[in-house]
């Protein structure tokens, strides 16, 4: 068993910047191949809400799961964008529910979180209409909005794999905005032909890579507050390293792990509490 613990002090009002992230980290079942996992705490001080909404972006009725703290009304979140394929509903398995409850009972300021259906195209717009990226940036608060009944005043942004890259994404689109920005395992491909030779379908073409190259215009990120955790056996720890360079104001933190719901569990907890020390 490995154990890696860093500690910071609690400041007033929720946890301390990005230097100071308060995390507890407890890496068991070794799987193999350098992959981790972690015990997932107890839930209990928050619920979870489930529903559908119709986007004028994305075909069909997209799922979304908000997280909120028992007995206390929330005006900040963050948004949280899942791996490719994954569901809102499906994205319970990473027990987001329960680090957050864990973070709050430590004595973070009580934020809530949005938990958005992933689908399979990238978070960009595409050729066949489809964006969810702007679903995620301007029909996603509206809906929160809604469902809590009043507006959401401080914003920040999560995601894994290619959820991460999305996150990033809308960041770089509106730097001023996210208050914070933590990523796990985000899915960067170093160039348009290391995509082609992967997954083949993330953009449409090279001009589409290019535009929407979040290592290119890692530049609207520096002196922001950025933290990417990647695992040592992650096949995006280039693209990761890539990102880096371009914005070397970004905390990006290298673990044992691979790219896995083990290594999202194990991450979950740090970018909960990083992104809880700005909003």
């Amino acid at each position: 068993m490995l154990r890696a613990l860093a500690s910071c002090a609690l400041a007033a009002g929720g946890l301390s910047g990005c230097d100071a992230v308060r995390e507890r980290l407890t890496l068991v079942a070794e799987r193999g191949h350098g992959c981790v996992d972690v015990p997932v705490p107890a839930a209990a001080g928050v619920h979870v809400e489930r529903a559908a909404f119709e986007s004028e972006h994305v075909r069909g009725p997209v799922g979304y799961a908000l997280v909120v703290p028992d007995d206390v009304r929330v005006d900040a979140f963050a948004y949280v964008l899942p791996g490719r394929g994954s569901t809102a509903a499906a994205a319970g398995v990473l027990r987001f529910d329960a680090f957050l409850a864990e973070l709050l009972r430590r004595g973070a300021r009580p934020f809530g979180l949005a938990i958005v259906d992933a689908g399979e195209s990238y978070f960009h717009p595409r050729a066949s209409g489809e964006d969810r990226l702007a679903m995620v940036t301007e029909e996603l608060p509206r809906v929160v909005r809604d469902a809590i009944g009043r507006p959401v005043k401080r914003e920040a942004i999560v995601g894994q794999s290619m959820g991460g890259y999305g996150a990033l994404l809308a960041a770089e689109r509106a730097p001023g905005r996210y208050r914070a920005v933590a990523v796990a395992g985000p899915a960067i491909f170093p160039s348009y032909a290391d995509e082609s030779r992967s997954v083949g379908d993330a953009f449409d073409s090279a001009a589409d890579y290019a535009a929407h190259d979040v290592v290119a215009h890692a530049g609207a990120l520096r002196g922001r507050p950025v933290m990417i955790a990647v695992g040592r056996r992650d096949p995006f720890l280039p693209g990761v390293r890539m990102f880096a360079r371009a914005c070397p104001t970004a905390r990006v933190v290298e673990r044992p792990g691979c790219h896995d719901d083990g290594f999202w569990r194990a991450s979950a907890a740090s970018l909960l509490g990083f992104v809880a020390g700005h909003l």
